[in-house]
């Protein structure tokens, strides 16, 4: 590995084209006023960096997401080695540091007759290409926890691979769980309507960011319940959705109202129909599908963040 490169990819972290994973379930609204989401699992095209997180590309939209949201897994560095005497210099041409001859920085951004590069002291700024030899690009993969300078927070992956053995084992004990069971006793027809709905579902795949073409994911399902179908002007993600209507306790749930689970760490993170029973219905991602779960069951009764009513 060239020299500077392993203080860079800690410190830093960043080349044209890295890729992490969401571990939170995030919303982000442009300049433009429109709403992008990111789904717990999504993969996310970080672009660039700034005081405020990662810059993360989704379709033409360009958006910032905090650090703490996303776990790199894979970063492309790009080196140059210093060829002439040049200097690090500010979007106002001031200097931020002279470069020796020899020295190895990180490209972050290529602007034409200028590079936009990184120091191994963390100093951001351009420099000159023709002052600049290419040394070469390595696809950097991270399995263990990052660890950056600038209060990241670490990511503890034998804590994530832990969390999703367990989703897998409370998604086979479920898996049993037949559909007729279970019977709505609800004198609330929207209520009745809004679980009939989801159940017709049953089974659909679970697809990241769908509202039913070709699957759901789990803040989907209850969109398309309950905006597209029964008109309740619900918001898109699950965080979003966990502040909307009435907040209800756990023991006054009714059939119809929607629970809301902290199922990464930070915050809620899923969302489900309860039919009463202390049984839900949702778009599972263990499971892959649309099932029914107990909130009885030690992954979710522990899980459980609150609930709130809408109808």
């Amino acid at each position: 590995m060239p020299y500077g490169l392993a203080a860079l990819c800690v410190v830093s972290l960043f080349g044209l084209k890295d890729t992490g994973i969401f571990i939170n379930e995030h919303v982000q609204t442009t300049y433009s006023g429109n709403k992008v989401y990111f789904e717990v699992g999504e993969v996310a095209n970080i672009i660039d960096e700034s005081n405020d997180g990662y810059i993360v590309s989704k379709g033409k939209a360009k958006v910032t997401v905090p650090v703490e949201k996303v776990k790199l897994t894979e970063s492309e560095i790009t080196t140059y080695k210093v060829i002439k005497n040049t200097s690090i210099k500010d979007s106002e041409d001031q200097i931020l540091r002279n470069l020796f001859l020899g020295e190895e920085v990180v490209l972050v951004d290529d602007l034409g007759e200028n590079l936009v590069i990184k120091s191994d002291d963390n100093i951001k700024g351009q420099v000159a290409k023709a002052n600049l030899e290419l040394v070469g690009t390595e696809t950097i993969k991270y399995d263990e926890p990052v660890n950056l300078d600038n209060n990241v927070q670490s990511i503890d992956i034998e804590q994530l691979e832990k969390e999703e053995e367990e989703i897998e084992k409370i998604a086979k004990q479920g898996a049993n769980i037949e559909v007729d069971e279970y019977v709505p006793s609800t004198d609330n027809a929207k209520a009745s309507e809004a679980i009939d709905l989801a159940l017709e579902h049953m089974g659909t795949k679970y697809v990241y960011g769908a509202t039913g073409d070709g699957g759901f994911d789990c803040s989907g399902l209850i969109y398309a319940v309950y905006k597209n179908k029964l008109g309740i002007n619900l918001p898109r993600s699950s965080s979003e959705q966990s502040t909307y209507g009435t907040q209800v306790s756990r023991n006054n749930l009714e059939p119809g109202d929607l629970v809301f689970f902290n199922t990464a760490g930070g915050g809620v993170s899923h969302v489900g129909i309860y039919m009463g029973g202390d049984n839900f219905v949702h778009a599972s991602s263990g499971q892959g599908k649309v099932v029914i779960s107990s909130l009885n069951e030690d992954y979710y009764d522990a899980r459980y963040n609150n609930a709130t009513r809408v109808l």
